[in-house]
């Protein structure tokens, strides 16, 4: 799987921008050369690797509340781990409000107190397993009804049992919005689709209801 920034910024949200990316790229936070690097016209790709190790910063940032520069070696460590095939990374508390990140080789690192927020350590410890798993299965589970899968269709988001892109959905929809008319119309071209899985595909690809 290659995504551009762009689509990785969509696929994990409004959190990850491409200002955010691109520095976490050009200061070595995320691991590993891009498939290709942007220029002008060329657009920068990113490996599905590199995709998921932004998505376990982002949601370490939110839950630790810690500025970057401060756990910066912390985060990495926590990156070369996570995706180290024989290690599985548990977070527990510390001393003084730090947060012990370790290995069942007993290798670790300390994320220090930030900020006086005091995160659920087990919520951690099932974000960074999530990841984990991800990789290991090389499919991410964007929405209950919308995954990116290695396998099917180069990574593309597409609803989950299909190879019907998220993309191809949004193209039924007129001027950003969605109505029972429109999902009606893309259960009649696709019969096999649920209502639920055609209302995640389309709000996925920013398209609202209407009002």
């Amino acid at each position: 799987m290659a995504s551009t920034v762009t689509e990785t910024c969509l696929i994990l949200g409004p959190r990850a921008t491409p200002r955010r990316v691109h520095y976490w790229l050009d200061t070595g936070l995320i691991t590993g050369e891009p498939v290709t690097k942007g220029g002008r016209g060329t657009p920068t790709l990113l490996t599905f690797r590199q995709l998921l190790e932004i998505g376990t910063v982002l949601r370490l940032r939110d839950e630790l509340r810690i500025p970057l520069p401060r756990v910066r070696e912390a985060y990495g460590w926590i990156l070369r781990h996570v995706f180290d095939e024989r290690a599985v990374v548990h977070f527990e508390r510390g001393q003084q409000g730090a947060i012990i990140a370790s290995t069942p080789d007993a290798d670790s690192t300390v994320i220090p107190h930030g900020q006086g927020a005091f995160p659920n350590v087990e919520g951690l410890t099932r974000n960074v397993s999530a990841a984990r798993q991800a990789w290991v299965d090389k499919k991410l589970q964007i929405r209950p009804n919308v995954v990116a899968d290695t396998r099917v269709l180069a990574g593309s988001p597409t609803i989950e049992g299909t190879r019907i892109e998220t993309a191809l959905i949004a193209t039924f929809a007129t001027d950003g919005h969605y109505d029972d008319d429109v999902i009606e119309t893309v259960e009649q071209t696709y019969p096999h689709l649920t209502p639920a899985a055609i209302v995640d595909a389309l709000e996925f690809e920013g398209i609202q209801r209407a009002a």
